[in-house]
């Protein structure tokens, strides 16, 4: 089942990416799903999107949650558990875990390793949804479910 659709529009004009957005938001209007924009709250707000998932060089979610309408989602991209519980204290609705593999948008990510990064245990303290990011696809989703912070996936289209 998809809960999610995030729509990524990176090198696209601001204006072109607005474009984009808006088509997403019409096509799924009314269906079980959020549509989720990447990086740009701006956008996600104007177009009646469901939420923004920022990166690390977006706004800080802080910031986001300010100018987000009630019940907007935000999600962010953490590479380990004490960003997790940062996520989770500073107001992230979800966070991104990853880049489990490197990808065709981000070639040069650094996989994450589990053991280094805190995650082989787990740990009940954190109380926000946490979705495997980067690289991954039906092939490789059972690596994702090893770590046990992990309850979804997000697999590229």
């Amino acid at each position: 089942m998809v809960d999610i659709v995030q729509v990524r529009g990176k090198g696209l004009p601001a204006g072109d990416f607005e474009t984009l957005v808006e088509g997403w938001v019409e096509r799924l209007s009314g269906l079980p799903m959020a549509v989720v924009v990447n990086d740009r709250v701006d956008i996600a707000v104007g177009v009646g999107a469901d939420g923004t998932h920022l990166g690390k060089d977006d706004l800080p979610i802080e910031a986001a949650r300010a100018i987000a309408p009630p019940g907007f989602l935000l999600g962010v991209s953490t590479h380990g558990r004490e960003q997790l519980l940062a996520a989770e204290v500073a107001g992230a609705d979800y966070a991104g875990l990853g880049a489990f593999r490197a990808s065709r948008t981000k070639p040069d990510a650094k996989a994450l390793e589990p053991d280094r990064a805190g995650l082989t245990e787990p740990f009940p303290e954190l109380n926000i949804p946490v979705l495997a990011i980067g690289g991954l696809d039906a092939g490789r989703v059972a690596d994702a479910f090893r770590v046990p912070a992990v309850t979804g996936v997000a697999v590229g289209a």
